[in-house]
Formats: C-alpha cells, sequence, structure tokens
C-alpha cells in the first residue's frame, strides 16, 4: 500500500512538474524555477569528505537555524554546510548570513530532480529543522542509505493528524528517520503518536534561545543610521499581523499627544506596509517609512524593511511581539529578551506557551488583553520605568536558562555516529 500511494504521488507531482515546465507561472523566475528542478552551477563540487545538509523550510526557519549553523561550522567548517530552504526570502537570508558553503533551493522531490542534486552534493547526513516531510525525498534518502532526521523539532496535533489521515504515503520517510530532538515532551509525544521510536528522540530545547550568545548589535550605529532621536523613549511592536495595528493606534494616539514616545510598527509580512499606511493615516497620524532618510526623527516609523526586527528590538526600551492579540499564536518572545528588554504580548501565545510559562514564572513579562489595557501598560512604563528594567533583565536570565540546544544537539549527532567527534 504505502509503495503504490508514493507511486500515486510521483505521477501527480510529475505531472504538475511537467505542466509547470510548459506554463511556468509569472512570477516564478527562470532561475528560480531551474534551482527548483535541482540544477546546480556549472562546476559545482561537493566538499571533501561529503557535506552536512541543513534543511530551514522558510524564512522564519532559517533564521532560527543561525546558532546551530554558527556551531556546526565552527566544529567541522563552513564549507561543508550545504543549505537548502523552499522559500526565496529564506535563500536569500541565507546568502546574507554566509553561514554555509553553499545555499539553494529544496528541489522538487521527484527523483530525476532530487537523485541528481543528492549525487552532486554528497551528503553525509540531512538535518531537517522544525518538521518538513517530504515522503519521495525521504524515501529516496533511505533507498540510498543516508541517514536523515529532525533537528529543534516541533509539530502541531493538525498535522499529526493529517500525515496519521496520509499514512501510507509518509510512512516509509518517517519510519526511516535515525533520530528526532524535538524541542519540548509535548512535541516528542507527537513524534511518537507517528511512529518515531522514543529510542530515536530527545527533547533538547529551541535553537532560537541561543540567540543568547550572539553579539550585541551597535546600537549607536543603529540610531545614527536612521535618524533616532537621543533621549526619545522607543517601543518597538514587531512581527504585527491584520488587525492588530489597528489595536496599537488606539492604544498609543492619546498618550503621543502628551509624552515623548517614539513609535516602531514591524509587521510580520512587508507586503502588507500599504494596509498599515493607510491605518495609520485614516487616525490623522504622521509616520515614515524606515527606508525614508531620518525616519527616527517621526513619532511613528513603519518597518518596510526584512531582517531589521532584531536591531530595532536592541535599540528600543520597551517591545511588543505580536501575532498574540488578534488569534494568531504569537511570535518569538525572547528575541527582546535578548536585549534584556521589557516584553508585552497580547493573551494569545498559544504557539509560545512554554516561553510565557517561563517568563510568567519569573515575573518578566506582561500579558495584556486589548488597546485598553496596552496603553496602561505603556503609561505605567513611562510613568516608573525602573520596574519593567527589572522585568526585561529578568527576561533575559530566563533566556540564558534556556539556551544550548544547539550544541546539545551537535552532541548528541556525534554519539550516535552522524557528526565525527570533535572537541566542542
Amino acid at each position: 500500500m504505502g509503495k503504490l500511494a508514493l507511486k500515486s504521488y510521483q505521477w501527480l507531482l510529475r505531472a504538475v512538474v511537467e505542466a509547470l515546465c510548459v506554463f511556468p507561472p509569472r512570477k516564478l523566475e527562470k532561475e528560480e524555477f531551474a534551482l527548483r528542478l535541482g540544477r546546480l552551477p556549472e562546476g559545482f563540487k561537493a566538499p571533501e569528505g561529503g557535506s552536512l545538509w541543513v534543511h530551514g523550510a522558510s524564512l522564519g526557519e532559517v533564521i532560527t537555524l543561525r546558532p546551530f549553523l554558527k556551531e556546526l561550522g565552527r566544529l567541522y567548517g563552513r564549507e561543508r554546510i550545504i543549505c537548502t530552504t523552499t522559500s526565496i526570502d529564506g535563500l536569500r537570508q541565507l546568502q546574507k548570513d554566509e553561514l554555509c558553503g553553499f545555499a539553494t533551493l529544496m528541489p522538487v522531490e521527484l527523483p530525476a530532480c532530487s537523485v541528481p542534486f543528492i549525487d552532486k552534493i554528497k551528503p553525509k547526513l540531512l538535518m531537517i529543522n522544525e518538521t518538513e516531510i517530504w515522503p519521495l525525498l525521504l524515501d529516496t534518502l533511505k533507498q540510498r542509505g543516508i541517514p536523515y532526521g529532525i533537528v529543534n523539532g516541533r509539530i502541531n496535533e493538525k498535522s499529526v493528524r493529517m500525515m496519521r489521515l496520509g499514512w501510507s504515503l509518509f510512512e516509509s520517510g518517517i519510519r526511516g528517520m535515525s533520530f528526532a530532538f524535538p524541542q519540548e515532551k509535548q512535541y516528542l509525544r507527537r513524534f511518537r503518536i507517528l511512529g518515531i521510536d522514543d529510542s530515536k528522540q530527545q527533547a533538547f530545547g529551541c535553537f532560537k534561545y541561543d540567540i543568547a550568545s550572539a553579539p550585541m548589535p551597535d546600537v549607536k550605529a543603529i540610531r545614527n543610521k536612521y535618524g533616532f532621536v537621543e533621549g526619545r523613549r522607543l517601543i518597538c511592536f514587531g512581527s504585527t499581523h491584520p488587525g492588530e495595528e489597528a489595536y496599537i493606534i488606539e492604544a498609543v494616539k492619546p498618550l503621543l499627544e502628551t509624552l515623548d514616545l517614539g513609535i516602531i510598527i514591524a509587521p510580520r509580512h512587508v507586503k502588507r506596509v500599504d494596509e498599515v499606511e493607510k491605518i495609520i493615516s485614516q487616525q490623522g497620524l504622521s509616520y515614515k517609512k524606515l527606508s525614508e532618510k531620518d525616519c527616527g526623527k517621526s513619532r511613528i516609523v513603519l518597518v518596510d524593511s526584512m531582517g531589521v526586527l532584531r536591531d530595532l528590538y536592541a535599540l528600543s526600551d520597551l517591545a511588543y511581539v505580536g501575532g498574540s492579540l488578534i488569534k494568531r499564536g504569537g511570535h518569538n518572545l525572547m528575541e527582546p529578551a535578548a536585549f534584556s528588554k521589557p516584553v508585552i504580548a497580547g493573551p494569545y501565545n498559544f504557539n509560545f506557551r512554554y516561553e510565557v510559562m517561563a517568563l510568567n514564572k519569573e515575573s518578566a513579562i506582561k500579558i495584556v488583553n486589548g488597546p485598553n489595557e496596552l496603553q496602561a501598560v505603556i503609561e505605567s512604563w513611562c510613568n516608573n520605568p525602573a520596574p519593567y528594567i527589572e522585568m526585561g533583565k529578568k527576561a533575559r536570565l530566563v533566556l540564558d536558562s534556556m539556551s544550548g540546544a544547539s550544541k546539545r544537539t551537535i552532541e548528541a549527532l556525534q554519539k550516535l555516529g552522524f557528526l565525527p567527534k570533535c572537541q566542542m
């Protein structure tokens, strides 16, 4: 049954790819299409001793991989690491970060595309960040005796149900996993439901907490670059989603009339900048985009660039982490905590329950349930910043206690024999 399911999936995928070859989408660049077919540059040579293949699906997963890639590169050399991603934004970030010897898009998993790709990069193993199960690709690796597994693993209940429903398609790839290192015990239990034995699993925490060891951005240089006013208190509203910006503007508009505040709004997706501009303008407020000269002199700055949120959290005095005032599930609360910034979030952080629990336990976060509570917290912070400064320090201590997942993962792979042992 499993072989029939894989074969049927392969036929369907081949039909889709052949159709795209004849009628390529207008938005799909020729170069991108070639990469998705697994084509590599002429003269490409795999690193001596084989490559260490790391895959991160999207931009977010690529960013999360940074500390793991840095540690791999330190131990085995950057040139041995080959990274793939499924998104163009992810590829651009990999190329910008320069933490791997070569970066490209994950090829379509048809054997006609994946087998030549695998033959050229000569992987010793594949490490998949979080969870991305490609049935044909994993079956191909299994047949060729190349170990693969999940690092920094996380999986939601919906994905588990979906894979169980299509078990005949996913069974071969999942059962062939050599290891699975989930972030938390709840994910370990879900991987167990999928048939991954506990003997192959260990919960090591999350790579994103390893940002604690990352170098501090040059705050003075960032301030000068964008022209932010010296001495003005700054609040960064990071990774906001539809419906959230209206709440934020409602909360801060009365405060802008009486307090010397600077507001930075960073939508999760840059394509929403026009939408957020309208929300701000409809309230009669002036603003500047981050890409404009001396934007920091404006009371409201709208972020229209990617990859700058970390710098803006470092620059700010107070941080709100978005996707949490609406039912989105929240975002990485530890990004501002890395800079000892007091953290505010809405009530909907169901994707980050563990982080909220850890921060709440140490009184290192403020949860607000709407614009009125958000306004009250900002006003309280302005009138008495000392408790909030202490709250930021506690948030950093929480982050420090949760870091180290990258090193633990590499040590486990060494013990299992999938990575050569060397001095950590």
